[in-house]
């Protein structure tokens, strides 16, 4: 009996291990559930530890754009500019970009930057064969390409979209097949050079004008005047030579006053039937504002248009200082129309954060549509008779060491 007795409790024992066990497990699984069905919208999701550094862009997705402007490269190298990683260890400034999370390389093409004498203009004398030698390192690297083409021999911005010289005197009808022919020929040979071309800009921060036609030139800004069927003529010659190599290379707009203007320009694109893929700005937290108006601008583009949406260009100061005798783009306080952050490389470094977080929360209200950002310029410091006026913007310190604010770009890469 009372071995009976024994049995009988080990029954009820087992039962009641069972009976909580499986409880458990069924709370376990609906608090699952119940995490993953409350889990924000997206692309994109993390766990952040309590004592990390917000430093980690979250993006699971490898192909958000990290990216940079190297076009001054050749041009420092050769004035003997040196670059070092955060440890101070002299580098290849491509190795340097690529172990700091960088995968994408931006590179401006002038026509003919020279003058008659066959002296350069400067700004890192950006014809297609400096963007051929940038572009074979990047992608020797494990980098992509972006190819910018200003359509200018010089710098071309809203306030100067200057013709290059030998389309000075062309009708509208011939820059549209001068665009066509220098963008297909120019992809063709950069390509044909083994580099790895993922997105190709048609002209540069094009508000309203481009390549001596538009608003600048007493005509209308809202590209109806020769501007626009120039953007078809680029465009055209990158679905050709997409047709051509079996590539899928995006073709890309590229505006500024994104928060003023920049969705009066999608429309004025839409409006004229032009077939692009991104809607790109510049957007430098200084002068441009605040990043959640960013956000709400570029998302609407994407929702309204159906395009997908890149920051181009931006970049922060982290000092006021001046290490050479070529005065800053910014030297004080006067040259800041915002100050949402410190002037100092945790500033920069929190600028750049923001501004890749604003673009990636695109994706939570169109998955897969906010790309990413290239920052301008990052290495464009002082050397030997190669001044700087962003010096004291570049991700490089005076001496060439990469500051904590570049590796602020691969702090999720390794953790997919």
């Amino acid at each position: 009996m009372k071995k009976d007795k024994n049995k009988l409790v080990l029954g009820i024992l087992t039962l009641c291990i069972l009976v909580v066990w499986t409880v458990g497990a069924v709370i376990g699984f609906n608090q699952e559930k119940q995490d993953l069905e409350n889990e924000p919208s997206g692309t994109y999701s993390i766990t952040q530890e309590p004592d990390k550094p917000d430093s980690v862009i979250p993006t699971k997705d490898s192909s958000f754009i990290k990216g940079v402007d190297l076009s001054t490269i050749i041009a420092l190298e050769d004035a003997q500019a040196v670059f070092k990683d955060k440890d101070d260890k002299e580098e290849d400034i491509f190795n340097i970009l690529k172990d700091a999370g960088i995968n994408y390389i931006r590179i401006r093409i002038w026509n003919n930057p020279y003058d008659e004498k066959g002296n350069s203009f400067g700004g890192g004398d950006c014809d297609l064969d400096n963007a051929k030698e940038i572009g074979i390192r990047a992608t020797k690297a494990g980098m992509r390409v972006m190819v910018d083409f200003h359509y200018s021999d010089y710098w071309a911005d809203p306030e100067k979209q200057y013709a290059p010289k030998e389309w000075e005197n062309y009708t509208e009808e011939e820059k549209e097949t001068a665009v066509y022919t220098f963008t297909y020929d120019s992809l063709k040979e950069i390509i044909d050079a083994g580099v790895d071309v993922g997105l190709v800009q048609i002209g540069n921060e094009t508000n309203g004008s481009m390549c001596g036609e538009g608003g600048l030139f007493g005509e209308e800004w809202d590209l109806s005047t020769g501007v626009g069927q120039m953007m078809k003529s680029g465009c055209k010659a990158i679905d050709d030579i997409n047709g051509k190599y079996d590539r899928e290379i995006l073709k890309v707009l590229h505006f500024t006053d994104l928060v003023t203007n920049g969705e009066w320009y999608a429309k004025c694109v839409n409006q004229l039937g032009i077939d692009y893929d991104v809607f790109a700005t510049s957007f430098y937290p200084m002068w441009h504002g605040d990043v959640k108006d960013m956000t709400k601008a570029l998302s609407n583009i994407a929702k309204t248009y159906d395009k997908k949406v890149l920051v181009v260009e931006t970049g922060y100061p982290y000092t006021y200082v001046n290490f050479d005798s070529v005065n800053n783009n910014i030297g004080d306080e006067s040259g800041m129309v915002h100050k949402d952050y410190e002037v100092s490389q945790e500033g920069q470094s929190q600028a750049v954060h923001e501004v890749m977080m604003g673009i990636d929360k695109v994706n939570e209200t169109i998955p897969g549509y906010g790309l990413g950002t290239f920052y301008w310029e990052p290495a464009w410091i002082s050397a030997k008779g190669f001044g700087s006026t962003w010096e004291n913007i570049a991700l490089f310190d005076k001496d060439g060491k990469a500051m904590e604010s570049l590796y602020t770009f691969g702090g999720y890469e390794n953790k997919e």
